[in-house]
């Protein structure tokens, strides 16, 4: 399941049975193994590689440097 407002590159790769909440950003280079769970806002970046059956809270940011 992937909701309407999420963000996903098209060269991003997605399993099977991964949900992918509301206003979700997914970049290129990001793969994302089986039985994910992506909650609401999670940004993911690339290059990265996520095994099966993970999951990431809402305004999780993976991939990308942090903020000073």
């Amino acid at each position: 399941m992937i909701d309407k407002t999420a963000i996903i590159d098209s060269k991003a790769k997605i399993d099977n049975n991964v949900q992918v909440g509301p206003y979700c950003v997914i970049g290129a280079e990001v793969s994302i193994g089986d039985k994910c769970e992506l909650n609401s806002h999670v940004v993911i970046k690339g290059p990265t590689n996520i095994g099966k059956e993970n999951k990431f809270f809402s305004f999780a940011v993976i991939g990308e440097d942090t903020p000073d």
